[in-house]
């Protein structure tokens, strides 16, 4: 009677492995498929906001173009993780976007209007864009604040982006959120 129910014990626990090995077999490829296709699929989201962006901005570019030197427009965009760079290059804006295997790629707009070369920090998070008309050009910067009015010395890329003609040395004021080239040099 005691082989029996050792019997019986060894086995439930023979079928209990087996069960727990089948588990384990189908359970790790399904776990390694979720998180390569997790990690595309942030990609896929991460690549769609960076064209939303682009497309937004050129948007607005436009828009301010065609109402004419100095109007100007204030969007608040997004920016997701995975972006390296902006560059404003001619009618282009080209954004450089890493995805999560280390491959870089770039996502171009093409405006109506030329670009002036400016600096805009590629940090993720929410920003307030300031897109404004400089008459045959637009420049795209970050809003500053007006209360106090800020004022400060303005480096060379964006002096050369909002003197006209461009300029390596100016005083930036804000003016209506935007900053404003003053006493080019």
């Amino acid at each position: 009677m005691q082989k029996k129910g050792r019997e019986k014990r060894g086995q439930v626990s023979t079928e209990y492995l087996v069960i727990i090995g089948f588990v384990l077999i189908v359970l790790v490829p399904v776990t390694i498929i979720y998180i390569r296709y997790t990690g595309s699929t942030q990609d896929v989201v991460g690549g769609a906001k960076t064209s939303y962006l682009a497309s937004e901005i050129v948007k607005a570019a436009n828009e301010v173009y065609a109402y004419g030197q100095d109007s100007q427009k204030k969007i608040k965009l997004n920016f997701p993780d995975g972006i390296e760079s902006v560059a404003f290059q001619g009618k282009e804006i080209v954004f450089k976007f890493k995805d999560s295997k280390g491959r870089t790629s770039e996502i171009v707009e093409v405006a109506d209007v030329s670009f002036r070369n400016t600096f805009v920090p590629v940090t993720p998070g929410q920003k307030d864009l300031i897109i404004r008309s400089l008459g045959v050009s637009v420049a795209v910067t970050i809003a500053c604040n007006m209360n106090p009015p800020e004022t400060k010395a303005g480096d060379a890329t964006m002096c050369n982006a909002l003197c006209t003609p461009p300029r390596s040395s100016c005083t930036l004021v804000c003016v209506n959120k935007a900053w404003t080239a003053q006493s080019c040099a």
